[in-house]
């Protein structure tokens, strides 16, 4: 007797530490598959799209069906694992496969999401499978609150993850590793659960017949987790424009939401929170978004510069201003399915049947979220929606009259809130605008409100008037105004520096400015865009980018530019990378290894290659950016753009300034150059400041910035507020000679010391001038070359 009461407590101890660890890498693979599929077929939207509604449908399914293999856990979790390292190994094979054999795969939503089924739906379904079996283990361990511990349990798991992956694992063993890891854990936890279930009655016999549900119980949940899905999506987006569009302010809300649907668990099986109570919970924590947006991000502003001193601190500071934004709703939500199920006598069929009810709704309320409602409602009118199908949710389960007249009194607080303390405008003064009291207050009086907004699936776009100056904005991130004249030096030096005028490529669109430059002076120019929005409203930018859209010789493309190099065939004398810095979205991704090894096969032998840089990537950055373009190229060219930029030209034939003549006599950019800037055309190589770029890297050196390991990318969220290239700046300092300088240039235009010191102290006066009129958002980035 005493050996299986002894068994029985090493299981009530191991089983919850199994679920743990099965949420812990259950959330995992839902955001390596992403990393993993984006690093294939690039960061669009439709990559994203098509893994979480893959995940969300996969997992329905699995939820649904996983009372039919209660006997087979230990199989499911080592299924698990196991497709994750095919996965890992697998990988350059389908790479093959995609590019090779299925050139086009991967170019349209269908296409992209039909690859995400076939490769992920099997691991999908087995994840959803696991939550309600381990539900009905632990139901043979104890009587009461079983699924509410499993899936407080296991959603704290998920949790950790959401919050290890992004700011350690990753980190430290790149997106290889870190899944092979994490399939090792599934394998033993499959062993574990083979031992148990060999030596104690774990696996309860499935239940007879069918366990139905009444149908306004189902459709109040439907309702509800639909406002979930609108709710999560619309809070990424919020946190981006206040936090900045980073890949950690995702980690930061994902975390946020599966610690609600925990402590939401908890709250159930506590406090006996009630299926009613949970969706006045939510439309209460709805209300407190609407009314505390403006003191929240007070408060942010206040604390960011004592916070800012230490990355772990601005991380904690960060994700306390989510949790008080989304923390309350996120609870109730969370708590909604298990309330529904109170006292389960079968808990793997009947929490199965309501997690595929919750599961459906979710991926439907995605869908309804990128296709309908960020489309055309602003953001303070879709919390409101949110509450309102909350509120809905709440009359169609019925009950008690004055818990749905509170709900009434909710929502009505949430309207007047709405229409009186929510800020609208706070959404679109740029993320640095938070950076202290100072930069707030300033932001907020001198503000304009976008007269011109556009949404897509996922972006906003705006132009955005202040100072006098108009402005290119995209999910929280300011460029640069859109009459400055670097983005038309890029073009113009770029083109100088190719070899001939025949075909270039042009990496990120934007305002069009850099890529109608290069139109003008190629014979045929593809320009890559990732972003749908951007491309809808490129006609509104036309006097600042030759008119694009019509110049007969450039050809837009509505793409991914790592899918486009990867899957193209053709050839170009001049392939040039003008995407954002690399400090936001995916655009590290074109600083990897593995993107330039694709360049190198689009280039031609004698092709120029040219990228930038900005103050914000640090002297580290510098270094890591350096040292991975040294592997793929033999010679780079460093040029002085502003205050803080420059551009890098990189080739592997001996470069030189090819098309002076050609590029400095072109009518239109001559007159272009002179009237709107006062700057000559014939100046513009006197902002190469070093032909031996590749020589300015720290003796120390860096690694190599990979899709793998993108080390760029976590070096630069790490350093945010404290970005400087000091270093960087003093060994160009020592390296600029105009004699050498002289030396390289001179063959192929007529070089002055003279024009040298001229044009840099043009640009250095152009960069005061706007610092002086620039956004209070905008810190003053450290001086030019010295």
């Amino acid at each position: 007797m005493a050996a299986p009461l002894a068994r029985n407590r090493i299981a009530k101890g191991l089983l919850p530490a199994l679920v743990l660890t099965s949420g812990f890498c259950g959330i995992s693979y839902e955001i390596l598959y992403t990393k993993l599929l984006g690093n294939l077929l690039g960061n669009q939207f439709a990559i994203n799209a098509a893994v979480l509604l893959t995940f969300l449908l996969g997992i329905g399914l699995g939820t649904l069906l996983a009372h039919r293999f209660v006997r087979w856990l230990w199989a499911i979790e080592a299924g698990i694992g196991l497709y994750a390292a095919g996965m890992v190994l697998a990988m350059p094979a389908i790479d093959r496969l995609i590019y090779g054999a299925l050139p086009t795969l991967g170019s349209s939503l269908p296409a992209t999401v039909m690859t995400s089924l076939v490769l992920l739906w099997v691991p999908a379904v087995l994840i959803g499978c696991s939550l309600p079996l381990f539900a009905a283990y632990l139901s043979s361990l104890r009587e009461t609150h079983v699924f509410t511990i499993t899936y407080a349990i296991y959603n704290v798991g998920a949790a950790l993850t959401a919050l290890g992956m992004e700011f350690v694992l990753l980190r430290a063993w790149g997106l290889s590793t870190t899944t092979l890891a994490l399939a090792s854990l599934n394998v033993a936890i499959a062993l574990s659960l083979l031992v148990l279930t060999r030596s104690l009655p774990l696996v309860p016999v499935p239940p007879p017949g069918r366990i139905r549900f009444p149908a306004t119980l189902l459709g109040a949940l439907a309702v509800a987790s639909v406002a979930s899905a609108v709710f999560q999506l619309l809070m990424i987006k919020l946190t981006e424009f206040v936090l900045g569009p980073y890949n950690e302010t995702f980690a930061l809300v994902l975390a946020v939401v599966l610690i609600g649907l925990s402590l939401g668990a908890l709250c159930v099986g506590r406090f006996g929170l009630s299926f009613r109570g949970a969706l006045l919970v939510s439309l209460a924590g709805l209300t407190f978004t609407l009314a505390a947006l403006p003191t929240l991000t007070a408060i942010y502003a206040a604390l960011y510069p004592w916070a800012a001193r230490s990355y772990p601190a601005l991380v904690a500071l960060k994700f306390t201003l989510v949790f008080a934004l989304m923390g309350a709703p996120a609870v109730g939500f969370g708590a909604t399915v298990p309330a529904l199920l109170g006292r389960a006598e079968h808990v793997a069929r009947e929490s199965g049947q309501l997690l595929f009810v919750s599961s459906l709704a979710n991926a439907f309320g995605f869908l309804l979220m990128a296709f309908v409602l960020h489309r055309h409602f602003d953001y303070g009118a879709l919390v409101l929606l949110v509450a309102l199908a909350s509120a809905a949710a709440l009359w169609i389960q019925g009950g008690e009259r004055r818990t749905q007249v509170a709900g009434l009194g909710l929502l009505a607080l949430a309207g007047l809130c709405q229409r009186t303390a929510w800020d609208e405008g706070l959404l679109y003064m740029g993320h640095t605008s938070f950076h202290s009291p100072q930069v707030l207050a300033m932001a907020k009086q001198q503000r304009v409100l976008p007269a011109e907004r556009f949404k897509g699936a996922e972006d906003v776009f705006a132009i955005v008037e202040r100072n006098g100056e108009r402005h290119f904005f995209i999910n929280g991130y300011f460029s640069i105004p859109l009459d400055s004249s670097s983005e038309k030096i890029v073009g113009a030096l770029a083109s100088m520096l190719a070899p001939r005028g025949d075909d270039a490529l042009v990496l990120g669109v934007g305002s069009g400015a850099t890529a109608g430059t290069v139109g003008l002076l190629f014979e045929r120019t593809d320009a890559v865009e990732i972003n749908a929005v951007v491309l809808d409203n490129l006609f509104r930018m036309t006097e600042y980018n030759f008119d694009i859209e019509h110049q007969p010789g450039t050809r837009i493309v509505h793409d991914d530019g790592i899918r486009f190099v990867k899957s193209g065939t053709e050839t170009y004398s001049l392939i040039l990378n003008t995407v954002t810095t690399p400090l936001y979205f995916s655009s590290s991704k074109l600083y990897t290894r593995n993107f330039l090894e694709a360049v190198r096969e689009r280039l031609r032998p004698d092709g120029v290659y040219v990228t930038w840089l900005d103050w914000r990537v640090g002297d580290r950055g510098v270094d890591i950016i350096l040292s991975t373009l040294a592997e793929q190229f033999n010679e780079c060219w460093i040029s002085y753009l502003s205050t803080g930029y420059f551009l890098l030209a990189c080739s592997n034939a001996p470069m030189s300034v090819h098309r002076f003549e050609e590029v400095a006599g072109h009518p239109t950019l001559r007159e272009t150059f002179a009237s709107e800037y006062g700057l000559p055309l014939a100046l513009i190589p006197y902002g190469v400041v070093s032909t031996e770029a590749l020589a300015l890297r720290s003796p120390g050196g860096a690694p190599i910035n990979t899709f793998d390991r993108p080390v760029l990318e976590f070096e630069m969220a790490r350093l945010q507020a404290h970005a400087r290239i000091d270093a960087f700046r003093d060994r160009l300092g020592h390296d600029i000679t105009t004699g050498s300088l002289r030396a390289r240039l001179g063959a192929t235009m007529p070089w002055n010391s003279k024009d040298f010191r001229r044009y840099q102290e043009l640009r250095k006066q152009e960069a005061e001038r706007r610092i002086e009129r620039a956004r209070p958002d905008l810190a003053k980035p450290p001086g030019g070359p010295r």
